[in-house]
């Protein structure tokens, strides 16, 4: 399993890169749904990245705002996956 600041500073650096313009700041309490920096469809992109660098699979049931709300909800979520996964 990869150390926190890694999983959370690349999804800053994804989230950042896809969806904003260059220079603009995002922190871990940043609200991509409320900003609307996230939106329907742009959270498939995220739930892509997530499988892509992490193999992790988020099920449907964990497809709700409350875990796409900020970016350090995203993290706390791949890593409860992360942990589900390792403990299988």
């Amino acid at each position: 399993m990869q150390p926190v600041d890694s999983v959370l500073q690349k999804l800053i650096d994804f989230i950042g890169s896809s969806f904003l313009d260059s220079g603009s700041q995002l922190t871990a309490d940043t609200p991509l749904l409320d900003l609307n920096i996230l939106d329907s469809a742009s959270l498939f992109d995220v739930v892509d990245f997530v499988r892509a660098q992490w193999h992790v699979h988020i099920p449907p049931a964990e497809m709700h705002p409350g875990n796409f709300a900020s970016i350090g909800r995203l993290d706390l979520l791949v890593h409860r996956l992360l942990h589900l996964e390792t403990t299988k």
